[in-house]
């Protein structure tokens, strides 16, 4: 963990928190002094991450689903009370359904992108009057979105998915250009091949686990599997203040899968 404290007075929001990304992404902001509310569909999950960002943390957990408006308004509500605004926005929550255009009915599509794409962009409308008050108070506030790799090349039997975070990044670009007067920046990260409970379910459909997990780990250029953290470190540098002159961008974090 980072000894950094890049964080210190700023109040950040996280999607997905609960596990993976989001929860290594709270860990983070919170490590580097951030006051972090954990939100997660999950109650339990996100009151665990919580726990682990430590006893004197300031931040707090909420539930949230990012497929309604109304949950997320009552979270938006929850920061203001508990913050008074945001700085930061980290909109991490993802799912991922494997499947051919043609093995995707169009209720797993919806859900796909309710969740991927409709889900950033309804977090980032709802919570745009506290990023943009801050933006007023303190010079600037940051987004960042987490798409994918997938987003940018594609895979076999991921339609849905590609989709769905190919517009993650457009809709950061478009983003970006909107409020850059406003001082508020929005980027994105693209993860490759991270180890998270996501490719662990991948892994789970393989006749021979130890199996799949060798040949993914040669995928990659470096040959072995990213972590959260390794994300998580990225998302903190677009994030923070000395990323300033950074929006509208994606940054790949792949150990060179995209490069080869």
């Amino acid at each position: 963990m980072t000894t950094a404290r890049r964080f210190i007075g700023k109040d950040c929001v996280v999607t997905g928190a609960g596990s993976g990304i989001g929860r290594a992404v709270a860990l983070r902001l919170a490590a580097e002094g951030g006051r972090v509310a954990v939100l997660d569909i999950n109650a339990d999950s996100a009151r665990e991450t919580l726990d682990m960002c430590g006893a004197d943390h300031k931040g707090f957990a909420a539930v949230m689903d990012v497929r309604s408006e109304t949950s997320i308004a009552a979270a938006a509500g929850q920061v203001a009370k508990a913050f008074g605004g945001v700085d930061v926005l980290v909109n991490n929550a993802g799912i991922e359904i494997q499947g051919t255009i043609e093995e995707t009915g169009p209720e797993i599509w919806d859900e796909i992108m309710a969740v991927n794409l409709r889900g950033p962009y309804l977090c980032s409308r709802i919570f745009l009057p506290q990023l943009l008050a801050r933006t007023e108070a303190t010079g600037g506030a940051a987004v960042v979105h987490n798409a994918s790799l997938m987003g940018q090349v594609s895979s076999p039997r991921l339609a849905a998915y590609c989709a769905s975070k190919a517009g993650v990044i457009s809709l950061t670009r478009s983003m970006a250009l909107d409020f850059a007067t406003k001082n508020l920046r929005v980027n994105c990260v693209c993860p490759g091949i991270i180890h998270t409970s996501m490719l662990e379910r991948r892994f789970a459909l393989e006749p021979d686990r130890a199996e799949a997990y060798r040949r993914t780990s040669q995928r990659p250029p470096v040959h072995y599997i990213g972590n959260p953290e390794d994300v998580a470190a990225a998302i903190a540098y677009l994030a923070a203040d000395e990323s300033r002159f950074v929006t509208g961008s994606a940054l790949t974090i792949d150990g060179g899968v995209g490069a080869a």
